[in-house]
């Protein structure tokens, strides 16, 4: 590597350690913020549906008379709160008085008794999320009233209850706790390498470029006898350092805090909710780590160029933030989408995208799936992107009315 890059990476590396505001960016951002506001979220939902199971909820219920049994069983509910309403049930409902209503028709008896099929009105308002739980729970009474009906019905017609034996589901997970795991590392991991790949070189890139117009210290390097390629891969080499050590602590401190706080609780077996909790494994394989560190890199030194190349257009450190950021949505955006799609199963082609393949490709490999193709594909893509990055970053530098611009 030519003597006068090094000595620029050196110099743009030693003014980033230098500035308080990129440190921020760099180490503190990634080491304290995102495993607190990752597991902080997971702890805050765990909690939140645990207070959810012990709120009561407020109904109306009309109509006893016409279904005493019925309405024994809905009042022995202990997350039930029956309260009297001298008005309108659904007007109650609306203006969220009470959270839901249940009424029994008149005729609701007689059906049962002629051996007809019976309904009960259930009032609710869909944006209180309280209503939902009183179906829930109404559901379960239903099904028990149910049983009961037909047991009796059974037994008037002499007819073994034991008819009403159901079929039931004994689920079997093949899974292995490290593709649970995996599984569930592969939304997180992904997106916070794509993400802190940017961020991390982000405040660097700027302050390279459209920070060194703004403090008219760009001139006088242009001056020198240094050339232009030379000096576009030293403040890149800077800015790509910066966003790899970035992205090493954000993922390290990321999985250290996960490791440390016990994972995220209990997980469904089958994410239907057939079943319990299972056992989860959060280790990572060696070989998995390495090819996760490979693709970051070239991930890194494409976004590294790019970020260098919109930075140099600004004027000032600030357009320079302007214009990154809508940058930032557009790759964020479709990781974002292919990453939250259940089920989502791509084809080849999708390994070409840029940071959308290694999206892709990191949630295979967290899994256990090593697809040699996938590999090769995204690698190759990444690769190609990068370079023509870093060459787009260099011709932009030898336009001196980008430099310049007024």
């Amino acid at each position: 590597m030519p003597k006068n890059i090094i000595t620029i990476w050196k110099k743009e590396l030693k003014d980033t350690i230098r500035d308080r505001r990129t440190l921020v960016a760099m180490i503190l951002m990634p080491m304290f913020l995102m495993p607190a506001m990752t597991i902080g979220m997971f702890k805050l939902m765990d909690k939140i549906m645990k207070d959810q199971e012990k709120q009561t909820v407020k109904i109306a219920l009309s109509g006893e008379d016409n279904s005493p049994e019925l309405a024994e069983m809905i009042k022995s509910q202990e997350k039930l709160e029956i309260v009297s309403m001298n008005k309108d049930e659904r007007k109650a409902v609306k203006e969220e008085e009470i959270d839901a209503a249940v009424v029994i028709p008149e005729d609701f008896q007689e059906k049962i008794e002629k051996q007809e099929s019976a309904s009960i009105d259930l009032i609710i308002k869909s944006t209180n999320t309280k209503s939902a739980n009183v179906a829930t729970i109404l559901s379960v009474i239903i099904t028990e009233f149910n049983n009961q009906v037909l047991q009796k019905r059974f037994s008037e017609q002499n007819i073994d209850s034991k008819i009403l034996s159901k079929v039931s589901i004994l689920p079997e997970d093949v899974a292995t706790e490290k593709e649970t795991g995996g599984f569930v590392l592969g939304f997180l991991i992904p997106l916070f390498i794509v993400m802190w790949s940017i961020i991390g070189g982000q405040y660097t890139a700027i302050d390279v470029s459209a920070g060194e117009k703004e403090r008219k210290t760009l001139e006088s390097l242009l001056l020198t006898s240094v050339k232009r390629r030379d000096i576009v891969f030293g403040k890149f080499l800077a800015v790509s350092s910066v966003a790899f050590v970035s992205v090493v602590v954000a993922i390290g401190s990321f999985y250290a805090a996960l490791m440390y706080a016990g994972g995220f609780g209990p997980m469904d077996a089958t994410g239907s909710g057939i079943a319990g909790s299972v056992a989860v494994n959060f280790s990572i394989e060696p070989q998995a780590i390495l090819l996760l560190l490979a693709v970051s890199v070239f991930l890194i030194l494409m976004f590294s160029a790019i970020i260098l190349s919109i930075s140099i257009f600004a004027k000032s450190f600030k357009e320079a933030q302007n214009y990154i950021g809508p940058s930032y949505l557009v790759v964020i955006l479709p990781v974002v989408l292919v990453n939250s799609i259940p089920g989502f199963e791509p084809t080849l082609w999708y390994f070409a995208i840029p940071a959308v393949n290694a999206t892709l490709l990191f949630k295979e490999v967290l899994m256990g799936t090593y697809d040699f193709g996938h590999i090769i594909l995204t690698m190759g893509s990444l690769i190609i992107y990068s370079t023509i990055a870093i060459l787009l970053a260099v011709k932009i530098y030898s336009k001196e009315g980008v430099l310049f611009r007024d």
